[in-house]
């Protein structure tokens, strides 16, 4: 039997809770299985299926030889995961949930035998009510989630009548065609580098919460650190004091009259500044406010060789009128600026001998320094073998080799948590990418809304980590795929570059800018950088794209 864990759960992946029923999902209580094939064996949560199959010696090595192809059978086939019967669940509560971190990545799941949704997204977080089903489950519950072929299905979705087609050779594909129609790591159909495993499976951790009135569940929550006046992609003025912007998101029942509280400490418990955060807005689904706090009582955090990597405890704390906790965050956080500079050079640099066109640096702190690093690809094609024992050693050797930033590539995932904690600690930089990379995408309706959700989920976990760096679009769009575009199919360059605004510019910009002021934002990793930035239009930046002037230099090429 699944066994109730109530709330001692890493605040990094949970809020503290009150009288919530909070039921892991994670352990070994789990079978995986697919009836045409025969095959039904014990699994975990988290897992995938390439994974739960070793385990049970029904397929060998997955890393093994040439088992990368041998076992194809496996991304081709549909696995289901079946939880056992799931105890101690309340029998009064007014709310019960599912939620899952990660679903890798068409699934369809049944809660006591009946339908729940399906979901398509590897990268979003998925959260479900399920209470009328229950109300009329009359036994304990099982949960089952049924993982659908991802090379079958982007198939499917490519033949559908009208579908997106793109000039020849824009998909750069590697073993299985079709990535650019799903929300997925695209190197799981292969890559230059790596396997075409394509694998199936709850990739991250999963929960039943129960709820009573009024009581709330903090799904996510945001914290953005910035300079009073500060706009993306600018230099800040340093002298200017901090603004704490804090939000959760939430589900639940708030009172009339909440409010948040903020309490920031050292790693030893000394509180540093803590009071109640003004200018509260509730919606439906969020609880967001800020504060202005003096810069003179937080010393800043700075990258590996250029400084202290200093940390701070910050509490969120939702209050209902009578100052009674509802729930609360606690986030591990840092005060510094970040900023991709892509300002156009100006006259005091050209008369130092720099060449014309527009810089391409970052900026700590309102200091220029040598970016020095690697490129991070996925450590494993198996997610939840990544832990944080072996991801330390990693940075420990990057530390050992005198580096400062990881690229952290598009074609992946977006990095657990634990990740920026480590980069957090040994004062390592993140430059952070979306995953899309060495394609063009559909811009239906459907698509861009999936896409939006995904970003708004992953920008707002990871914002207040002191190593994020910026946020890219994507990779090797702009100086490859589009000019591919202009070398192969000249006559439709125009069309291809609106639909590239539509996602990176219009889509994904407004996720970034909308959350953040601390993080700059570029639609693609390899470009000229931007022609304009004008924060009084809806979409600030304008792209540069082949409107070079000879002799001067733009951009970045990541090559």
């Amino acid at each position: 039997m699944l066994v109730r864990r109530i709330a001692a759960i890493a605040a990094t992946l949970l809020p503290k809770v009150f009288a919530q029923n909070i039921i892991s999902l994670s352990g070994h209580d789990w079978i995986l299985s697919n009836s045409d094939l025969n095959i039904s064996c014990p699994a975990s949560l988290p897992s995938q299926a390439h994974l739960d199959l070793h385990a049970c010696q029904v397929i060998g090595s997955p890393y093994y030889g040439l088992n990368d192809f041998n076992l194809r059978f496996v991304a081709w086939a549909n696995w289901t995961y079946t939880s056992a019967p799931i105890s101690n669940l309340q029998a009064n509560s007014s709310s019960t949930w599912l939620v899952f971190n990660g679903l890798d990545t068409f699934t369809s799941i049944s809660f006591c035998g009946e339908h729940v949704a399906a979901t398509n997204n590897q990268f979003r977080q998925y959260y479900f009510d399920v209470s009328a089903i229950l109300d009329d489950c009359q036994d304990d519950p099982v949960l089952s989630v049924n993982f659908g072929s991802a090379p079958k299905i982007t198939q499917e979705i490519a033949d559908e009548p009208g579908q997106e087609t793109w000039p020849y050779g824009i998909e750069i594909m590697y073993e299985f065609p079709n990535r650019q129609f799903m929300r997925k790591e695209q190197n799981d159909f292969g890559w230059d580098w790596g396997p075409a495993f394509a694998p199936a499976g709850p990739w991250q951790p999963a929960w039943i919460v129960q709820l009573n009135n009024p009581e709330v569940y903090i799904r996510n929550s945001l914290v953005d650190i910035y300079r009073q006046g500060q706009l993306n992609n600018l230099p800040p003025d340093q002298s200017q004091p901090w603004v704490v912007n804090a939000s959760l998101d939430y589900f639940g029942a708030i009172p009339n009259g909440a409010s948040l509280r903020y309490t920031i400490s050292t790693p030893d418990n000394t509180t540093v500044s803590s009071g109640s955060l003004s200018n509260i807005d509730i919606t439906q689904s969020t609880v967001t406010g800020s504060t202005v706090v003096d810069s003179s009582l937080f010393e800043l955090w700075w990258p590996s060789g250029l400084g202290p990597q200093t940390l701070y405890n910050m509490t969120i704390t939702l209050e209902d009128s009578r100052n009674n906790t509802l729930a609360s965050v606690n986030k591990r956080t840092g005060f510094r600026t970040i900023v991709l500079n892509e300002n156009p050079i100006s006259q005091a640099q050209l008369d130092q001998g720099i060449a014309p066109g527009n810089n391409w640096h970052f900026e700590i702190n309102g200091h220029e320094f040598y970016a020095k690093g690697s490129n991070f690809i996925p450590p494993d094609p198996f997610w939840p073998t990544v832990t944080e024992e072996r991801m330390r050693t990693l940075f420990e050797a990057v530390v050992e080799g005198n580096q400062n930033m990881l690229r952290i590539w598009s074609s992946g995932a977006y990095l657990p948590s634990f990740i920026y904690d480590l980069g957090d600690e040994y004062g390592i930089l993140l430059w952070s990418e979306f995953e899309f990379g060495d394609a063009l995408y559909p811009v239906d309706e459907l698509f861009l809304d999936n896409v939006r959700e995904e970003a708004e989920y992953n920008v707002r976990r990871v914002n207040h980590h002191p190593s994020l760096a910026a946020w890219m679009g994507g990779n090797e769009l702009e100086n490859l795929e589009l000019a591919n575009v202009n070398n192969t199919a000249p006559e439709e360059y125009d069309r291809y570059v609106s639909e590239y605004e539509k996602l990176f510019l219009d889509t994904l910009l407004p996720v970034v800018f909308g959350n953040s002021r601390s993080i700059s934002y570029a639609p693609s990793s390899t470009s000229n950088g931007w022609l304009e930035l004008n924060f009084s239009n809806p979409i600030p930046i304008v792209e540069r794209y082949n409107n070079l002037t000879e002799g001067s230099v733009y951009g970045e090429t990541g090559w």
